[in-house]
């Protein structure tokens, strides 16, 4: 399910994109797989469909998915590929601003890798 903020300031169909995207990179939406059609999305998401339109139109500029007429859209077969290097740069982008919240918090590297460490074992029951 996908969940918008209006108030974020974001446009809605970046916030789409971005969550589809998310989903995607998860396997939560696998390659072949349909993605809820744009009136399902605009009902759940209580938007005008145009809004939920462009977005899909952009995910399948970017190759993310394909839309068959009167079928649907779908996870293109390509996705995994392009949701790995989407998922590489956001895990980065995450990595950068956590080193600066974690330096303008003071802790050095060592203390900031063991606290992450510490979370990961206990978010991945290790």
């Amino acid at each position: 399910m996908l969940i918008i903020n209006p108030e974020s300031g974001t446009p809605l169909y970046l916030q789409i994109m971005e969550q589809i995207r998310h989903a995607i990179a998860l396997g939560v939406f696998a390659p072949g797989t349909p993605i809820p059609t744009i009136r399902e999305l605009a009902l759940q998401l209580r938007i005008n469909p145009n809004t939920v339109a462009k977005a899909i139109k952009e995910l399948e500029r970017e190759g993310l998915l394909i839309t068959r007429v009167g079928k649907g859209s779908f996870v293109s077969e390509s996705a995994l590929a392009l949701s790995a290097q989407d998922r590489h740069q956001q895990g980065n982008e995450l990595a950068g601003r956590f080193g600066k919240d974690m330096a303008w918090l003071g802790f050095n590297c060592p203390e900031a890798v063991e606290l992450v460490e510490k979370n990961w074992q206990e978010v991945a029951n290790v």
